[in-house]
């Protein structure tokens, strides 16, 4: 709209019009009044910081004082539209083995509460010996069944007490330390990580703003709490003077050829293009490294679903079995 020549408050009222997500739209409203009032587009944006974040406000900012914000606006509309294509494509590579464990938990379900009680009275009138699968079975269904409220109190307090575990800074960094150490996961939780940071560091970088500046603006917006704090205190040590590469190359957590390129780039002067490049690189080997766990993943849960599957039929045709056997 800004490209085609429409003012920026009348191209917000036109967004806020289009748009059907009640925050969305309340938010643009607020900013078109703003607008109205003489404020700058980066000064309306960060009043509401649930809708745009450090990131989005700088970038604004920046192409505020350089006279481009519709090409400051442009990388980040293309920057959102990458992420929202990756995101949906990393969850519809894990969507499938998801799928199969629900489908598990539900059908187990049914069993417990539906056909074992049925069978149960059948066991008991026919005074056969029972074998243990089938006891422990008919145990958990009893106590399920008997006493579900206590399951269901027990659930929600686990959940309650690792909802406020993670909700701390120290849940949440000792919960990203041991999963980044985990194979493959730690490998695509890295991987990820890497791609976003590489991808915004970049954006960033190109529509000028400041290095210390886009460095903790980044540091806010990544999932992880390791690579949070790794990034603000790399700012810290390049506002002391240090080159970037070396403030990272001091965090574990930063892969030796992010370090290296971008060492590379800050010779060159062309630190934004590496950047790009990581980025296209680190999304290339997220999209593998998802499949490569969907494809890891998908065999173990076929297996527990075999292993239960079976458990629950040796439960239950066995004793239907011995009771024919009996008749006989």
């Amino acid at each position: 709209m800004i490209d085609a020549g429409l003012p920026l408050a009348d191209a917000v009222k036109s967004l806020s019009e289009q748009t059907g997500n009640a925050l969305v739209k309340e938010t643009l409203q607020e900013i078109g009044k703003d607008l109205e009032n003489g404020f700058r587009f980066s000064e309306a944006i960060r009043k509401h910081p649930k809708v745009f974040n450090h990131v989005f406000v700088s970038v604004v900012a920046s192409g505020e004082a350089s006279g481009k914000l519709d090409v400051s606006l442009s990388l980040l509309a293309d920057e959102q539209e990458r992420d929202y294509g990756f995101r949906s494509r990393v969850m519809g590579a894990l969507l499938y083995p998801g799928f199969i464990v629900v489908a598990m938990f539900v059908v187990g379900i049914i069993m417990v509460t539906r056909i074992v009680p049925a069978l149960e009275s059948v066991y008991k009138e026919s005074n056969i010996d029972l074998p243990w699968t089938t006891k422990t079975v008919v145990a958990v269904t009893n106590s399920i069944i008997g006493y579900w409220y206590l399951y269901v109190i027990g659930i929600v307090v686990i959940v309650a007490l690792m909802v406020r575990y993670y909700s701390s800074e120290e849940g949440r960094r000792s919960i990203n330390s041991v999963m980044l150490r985990i194979p493959v996961v730690g490998d695509l939780l890295m991987d990820l990580e890497m791609a976003r940071m590489t991808r915004i560091l970049g954006i960033m970088l190109q529509t000028g703003v400041p290095i210390i500046q886009s460095l903790d603006s980044v540091s806010l917006v990544m999932d992880s709490i390791i690579y949070r704090e790794a990034l603000q205190m790399t700012a810290r040590n390049v506002e002391r003077g240090a080159p970037i590469s070396q403030s990272m190359a001091k965090f574990e957590v930063f892969p030796n050829a992010v370090t290296e390129m971008i060492a590379a780039g800050e010779k060159t002067g062309k630190l934004d293009e590496v950047l790009d490049k990581l980025a296209n690189f680190y999304e290339a080997q997220t999209s593998q490294a998802t499949k490569n766990l969907a494809s890891l993943v998908e065999p173990v849960v076929f297996v527990v679903v075999g292993l239960g599957v079976a458990f629950m039929v040796f439960s239950i045709i066995v004793p239907i079995y011995n009771l024919a056997s009996a008749i006989k």
